[in-house]
């Protein structure tokens, strides 16, 4: 267009402005009208190639694309035919490699049995369980039972003589892989896969193969069949338990229990798994989605002596519903005995059916270990010391057993003294709150944790008897956490205490001597650890552990302060004990420089360098409230009851039934427990060896239950002996009732008198013989001397002694010699002392009524003389 306007600009130029009106100018615009129309033709036509090379161009790069694609389309076509053959060959190897295995499989349980049972094959108890819907019987074939396991391959060997097992070993080896084994946590029940035993336990409860997830025990993997992943044949098993070993899950199934407070409170829903003749109840927590937790709630024991099921009646469950009756069953144990109480366990059942599967699976299993005579590993039997009856009973917090005939309670009223022979409990010192205690057989002493700001005080054994006694108070304890007492050399003449103080954001550990000084202690050594301290313990050679959180520590003072620490970085419980940090319970010293540690989720052995000195791990049921070691047994406290394990080789042997329990002393032979909601001191005997505490059984001579133990108290403490009082050592009788008339012989011969001595002379020959074995009764027909009658009458200063004790020596306070000569001086008082005298202080909070027979309560045996020597 700008070249057409110069254009018509040029022209105007040359024509002037008179040419506009001559024919001269059509013509140009004639022209320029041709050339303005070729131009815009030859425009588009321009504009028109260049959209068909365009066009072209794209059909071209398409085209180029589509040939690739399509070569790349036959190359994976060609791939994939490939991998389909790869894939049936492989196929075909696994079908051929299977058919082997089947085949030596079966060949191998036509011998004597290599693996395990095929999962064809139903259980002992589901085979029963059928056979009772039609004979009704709880009987079955002994066949059946005794072929319910079979031998694992260690055991089964031996049998396969005509199989070459170098050469099924190599085709294993050839054909699978090993299994990779990893230590595991499981957050909710679990069994092996290889025993179907649950794996017990609150952390790495076993292992399982990181390649096919096989799970089972750590002790059974060399149990289980090398090849990975194992057949599907033989990880599908029917339920069972060895009746030989007592190891298997027979039966599980969900119940309903009553809630804390009784039926009345309603019913909560609990899993149950009948597993090595044991009975595991788990809670279901809705927030889980129904799933059990980790933890067992109840532990039953059906190896208990007084193990029964049996249905209810309706006056058992008087708040159960009507409904609910015939759906309800009964477990029994044992408790506690004396006094011969049962623990009894309510479960609801869906249904009536399903309750009679519950009775007669469980009868039947009870049958089957009481046939199979399996090994009884009882220890212990709780016997009831004191009840609800006495005050203090509900605030105990630790005791000490003295000798066979007393022990002490400290509570928060205070320290009390139980004697099991006078049948009397005495308060001794002031009513300061006991935390902890232990007693020194060797020094007389006793060790007490008390007060408010926690001091350490020594008290001699003296005050129990009610002497004015001044208790050695510590003043450098302070804040004290803990202690423990031993003795500092092998041969047992020095005995040390050590404890730990609190301090800021660390712990003083202090190593004292027990002397016999006035201040009856020396100070020794001193530690400071950077840490608070959970626990500490005396080992053999004067050695000294410290229990921290997630580790132990020892302290050999006779070389250096140096920590010795009894986990090593390369122990694989580092990291479980770095990532969740856990409490430090107990350690124990084994023999052969092995220790046991015991954490508040499981127990692990190491040895003296801290390496880990065997596998097995200790694996608690449920969570620890408390820990102790007696007789090489290791006791675990939790809310609903107390396992014992073997020490030494780590087997859980028994279940005790107990709530609540928690060790009071040391040892934790002295337990605070809670039995249908009532507070009760316990003490745990152990069957085998002979009691510390002589205790009435529940039962006399001539199977009677006897009447329960009644103490009384006696307030304040005991006068101290006053020799101008002879006068009013014996009385005659005033206020009395005649009942009947007793001679010589129709009475006395209950009581369990004294030959007094009528001399001076007589009195010093028998001075040595206070502690020993009582003398002879007299004869009926005998006459009595006066002193015979002050015996009868309960005035001496003790009646004669059941076993003497054999640790308990007599202090520089004893003077019985002097209380002899107070006997022998006047034979009978008037009436008027003997009323003066009934007055004292004593008041019975029950009977005085006991198993032994004891004379009656007399005043100048509570002013004037000592129960005990010492």
């Amino acid at each position: 267009m700008t070249q057409e306007l110069e254009y018509l600009k040029h022209a105007a130029s040359l024509t002037g402005p008179g040419s506009v009106g001559v024919p001269g100018g059509t013509l140009g615009d004639k022209n320029w009208r041709d050339r303005r129309s070729q131009k815009l033709e030859k425009m588009e036509l321009l504009n028109l190639q260049s959209s068909l090379n365009s066009e072209i161009q794209a059909k071209t790069q398409i085209s180029e694309e589509l040939s690739k694609t399509r070569s790349e389309l036959i190359a994976a076509q060609k791939e994939i035919c490939d991998f389909r053959l790869k894939m049936e060959t492989v196929s075909l190897d696994m079908r051929r490699k299977d058919s082997q295995l089947k085949e030596m499989q079966t060949r191998l349980d036509s011998g004597d049995g290599f693996l395990e049972r095929p999962a064809s094959q139903i259980s002992y108890l589901d085979h029963f369980l059928k056979e009772s819907r039609h004979t009704g019987s709880v009987e079955s074939e002994d066949g059946d039972i005794e072929d319910n396991r079979v031998p694992s391959i260690a055991s089964s060997r031996s049998n396969l003589s005509e199989i070459n097992i170098d050469q099924m070993n190599n085709m294993l080896r050839h054909s699978s892989k090993h299994h990779q084994f990893i230590t595991r946590t499981f957050t909710s029940p679990t069994k092996c896969n290889h025993c179907t035993s649950l794996m017990v336990g609150l952390t790495r409860q076993g292992v399982v193969c990181d390649i096919c997830g096989f799970a089972c025990h750590l002790s059974c993997c060399d149990k289980v069949p090398p090849s990975c992943p194992v057949p599907p044949d033989q990880t599908k098993r029917p339920l069972g338990i060895d009746p030989t070993r007592g190891i298997g899950t027979a039966y599980e199934g969900y119940v309903k229990v009553p809630k804390t407070g009784g039926v009345k409170k309603g019913w909560v829903r609990q899993f149950v798994v009948v597993c090595d003749f044991k009975l595991f109840l788990y809670d279901i927590s809705p927030d889980r989605n129904a799933l059990p937790a980790v933890y067992v709630s109840l532990v039953l024991d059906m190896r208990d002596e007084d193990f029964a099921v049996s249905g209810v009646r309706e006056s058992d469950v008087i708040h159960a519903t009507k409904k609910d009756i015939p759906c309800i069953f009964r477990i029994t144990t044992s408790l506690m005995d004396p006094p011969g109480t049962k623990n009894h366990t309510l479960m609801l059942a869906d249904s009536d059916t399903e309750k009679t599967k519950w009775v007669v699976a469980l009868s039947e299993l009870h049958r089957i270990l009481k046939r199979n005579n399996l090994p009884n590993h009882t220890i212990f039997r709780a016997r009831e010391l004191l009840d609800n009856s006495i005050s203090f009973t509900k605030a105990a917090m630790s005791g000490a057993i003295i000798d066979p005939d007393r022990l002490v309670i400290g509570a928060e009223e205070g320290l009390f003294c139980l004697d099991l022979d006078q049948n009397e409990i005495a308060r001794v010192g002031d009513t300061k709150k006991i935390y902890q205690m232990d007693y020194i057989p060797e020094e007389q002493l006793l060790v007490v944790l008390a007060g408010k700001q926690r001091y350490v005080r020594l008290v001699p054994v003296r005050a129990l008897d009610g002497d004015d006694v001044e208790w050695v108070k510590i003043p450098e304890t302070k804040g004290c956490l803990s202690f423990t007492t031993g003795p500092l050399t092998h041969t047992r003449t020095k005995h040390c205490l050590a404890l730990a103080v609190k301090r800021q954001n660390s712990s003083q550990i202090i190593l004292y001597e027990i002397t016999r000084t006035k201040t009856r202690h020396v100070r020794l050594h001193e530690v400071i650890l950077p840490t608070l301290a959970q626990c500490i313990h005396i080992f053999s050679e004067g050695r000294l552990c410290v229990g921290y959180q997630s580790g132990f520590s020892i302290y050999k003072f006779s070389q250096d302060n140096r920590p010795i620490p009894l986990i090593h970085q390369d122990n694989p419980l580092v990291s479980l004990l770095t990532y969740s940090p856990v409490d430090a319970l107990l350690a124990i010293e084994l023999p052969r420089g092995e220790f046991l540690l015991v954490f508040h989720s499981l127990a692990a052995y190491v040895d003296s360098q801290g390496h880990k000195s065997r596998e097995k791990e200790i694996m608690y049921p449920a969570l620890p409230t408390g820990a102790s070691y007696i007789d090489g047994q290791l006791l675990i406290f939790s809310e609903t009851h107390v396992d014992v394990f073997n020490a030494e080789s780590g087997d859980w042997l028994q279940t005790i039934n107990i709530r609540r329990a928690l060790p009071l002393d040391p040892r934790g032979c002295l337990c605070y427990s809670l039995a249908n909601d009532v507070p009760y001191v316990v003490y745990l005997a152990n069957i085998h060896q002979r009691e510390m505490i002589n205790l009435v059984t529940g039962v006399d001579m001539n199977g009677r239950t006897r009447a329960k133990r009644r103490f009384s108290m006696r307030e304040g403490h005991r006068a101290p002996r006053a020799p101008d009082r002879r006068s009013k050592m014996i009385s005659a009788p005033t206020n009395f009732n005649h009942i009947s008339h007793m001679g010589p012989g129709d009475g006395i011969q209950i009581q369990r008198l004294l030959d007094l001595p009528t001399t001076l002379e007589t009195a010093d020959r028998a001075t040595p013989t206070k502690m020993s074995h009582p003398p002879p009764r007299h004869p009926p027909h005998l006459p009595r001397t006066p002193s015979q009658l002050a015996a009868y009458n309960g005035s001496t200063p003790r009646r004669a002694p059941a076993p003497p004790r054999p640790s308990l020596s007599r202090t520089p306070d004893s003077t019985p010699g002097h209380d002899v000569h107070t006997f022998h001086t006047h034979s009978v008082a008037s009436l008027h002392d003997y009323k003066e005298i009934s007055g004292s202080p004593r008041h019975s909070i029950a009977s005085n009524n006991s198993s032994n027979p004891s004379t009656p309560p007399s005043p100048s045996r509570e002013h004037n003389s000592s129960s005990y020597d010492s």
